[in-house]
């Protein structure tokens, strides 16, 4: 069984090279697209490629970013693989918690096309923004120690299963290929360091903002993304993270709803 990754990133450089890294452990392959980055990531990448065989530099577009760009190296490569195995939609900030082939074979078994993964997200809070304030951040740590409170408060698709006989259609299937249906029964968790530092946040919010498929920003004012500690996990290297699934599934059906009550101080240690 192999697995195949595709990793799309615009201005990733503070964090891909850990990502990729940590991606290699269990990825045959990594295929990376740059998608008009103004940093050194491209160049972050087309260095660790000489050094790891493993990762191909597969392009550089400024085009506007759309879901169904993946399905440029999917085209290119499926064919080299059997229906047995994988592929991986990566992000640039994202480090799963374990190697997901015990998972992959299980839902091979299962004869599952896809695989969801926990996304626990990392989050910049007021203890963060007061180091940052006293000058006692140390940007050279990994990532891992520089952010440390998080929630699981998302899921999404992550792994999809190779179609060898089959290619991808973009303009019918945006996000994944043509013909996969079943969800595997077995999860996967997921690290999500989608904001690591004031400068980096702003760039994201500002290279987002007013984007068709990123509705959901409607600011760029970075500060507007501080967390409170207190309503956030605390994350341990080699410690289980904590998917409150109660949690997760009030806030989908309850959200709006929640968002009012935790102004009621006596609701919102509960809730939180």
């Amino acid at each position: 069984m192999k697995l195949y990754a595709i990793c799309v990133a615009k201005n990733e450089d503070d964090i891909i090279a850990q990502c990729l890294i940590h991606a290699l452990s269990f990825c045959d392959r990594l295929f990376i697209i740059d998608n008009g980055s103004s940093d050194q990531t491209w160049e972050t990448v087309n260095h660790l490629a000489k050094e790891h065989p493993q990762i191909t530099p597969f392009l550089q577009t400024f085009e506007p970013f759309r879901d169904s760009i993946r399905s440029l190296v999917y085209n290119q490569y499926y064919q080299e693989l059997s229906d047995q195995d994988w592929w991986l939609r990566l992000d640039a900030d994202e480090f799963l918690v374990e190697d997901p082939r015990p998972a992959l074979q299980q839902a091979n078994q299962e004869k599952a096309d896809f695989i969801q993964a926990w996304q626990a997200q990392f989050y910049y809070t007021d203890l963060d923004y007061k180091n940052w304030q006293a000058g006692k951040e140390n940007s050279s740590q990994s990532i891992s120690d520089r952010r440390r409170y998080y929630a699981v408060d998302w899921r999404e698709y992550r792994f999809f299963r190779n179609q060898p006989n089959q290619i991808w259609e973009e303009a019918t299937a945006p996000q994944w290929p043509n013909g996969l249906k079943k969800i595997a029964s077995q999860r996967v968790i997921n690290r999500h360091y989608q904001y690591r530092d004031p400068e980096q946040i702003e760039k994201r919010l500002k290279q987002r903002y007013g984007h068709a498929q990123f509705q959901h920003i409607i600011t760029t004012d970075w500060k507007t993304e501080i967390r409170s500690a207190q309503t956030l996990d605390y994350y341990q290297p080699g410690q289980p993270l904590k998917v409150r699934k109660f949690r997760f599934y009030l806030q989908r059906i309850f959200g709006k709803l929640l968002e009012k009550l935790k102004k009621i101080p006596l609701l919102k240690n509960l809730i939180t």
